[in-house]
């Protein structure tokens, strides 16, 4: 679903999505276009959910503020923040462990914490690296790997309640000390 008040962007959404037909009798496309249209019942889906969406913006801005707040003090733990330009909804709260400060990686935490019930997940592959584009030229690219590496997106859902917050926060803690002190 696409929702904007620009009407430049608002005709040229319909354009892409009902497949870019330049020709209202002929099939005649001069961009690449999409059969995107929603059914009835996914735009009815749709608009219940942009009633709630406000909610779930500010329930997601507040996991973030309290993940902030309570993680900001574990060396290596690079926190996400929000540009003052921007309005962030933290649809994922993905931090970064630079493993050779904290001396645990993404991968070790997604593992341990997963052993205790906590389910994190890692960032997506960075296409570079996917057997799916193996056949096409590819440069290096750093930054995407670094943050493959190091990325971990902890649990962030809406309805995470406070005591899980909590339990993912000290759990994580335990985390980095107990790897750490391994290491």
């Amino acid at each position: 679903m696409i929702v904007t008040n620009n009407s430049d962007w608002a005709e040229r959404a319909r354009y892409l999505t009902t497949q870019a037909k330049d020709d209202p009798l002929e099939y005649i496309h001069g961009h690449i276009g999409y059969n995107y249209r929603l059914t009835n019942l996914q735009a009815a889906l749709g608009c219940a959910q942009m009633e709630k969406l406000e909610e779930f913006v500010q329930r997601k801005r507040e996991l973030a503020a309290k993940y902030t707040l309570d993680l900001a003090d574990i060396p290596g733990l690079i926190l996400p923040t929000e540009a003052s330009w921007a309005r962030s909804t933290y649809w994922l709260y993905t931090i970064l462990l630079q493993e050779a400060i904290c001396r645990v990686g993404s991968r070790d935490a997604l593992r341990w914490l997963a052993q205790r019930g906590i389910q994190c997940r890692p960032l997506w592959q960075p296409l570079h690296r996917s057997p799916a584009y193996a056949q096409l030229p590819r440069r290096t690219c750093p930054v995407a790997d670094r943050l493959y590496r190091e990325a971990l997106s902890l649990p962030s859902s809406v309805g995470l309640t406070l005591e899980q917050q909590e339990r993912v926060i000290n759990s994580l803690r335990a985390c980095v000390g107990t790897l750490s002190a391994a290491a």
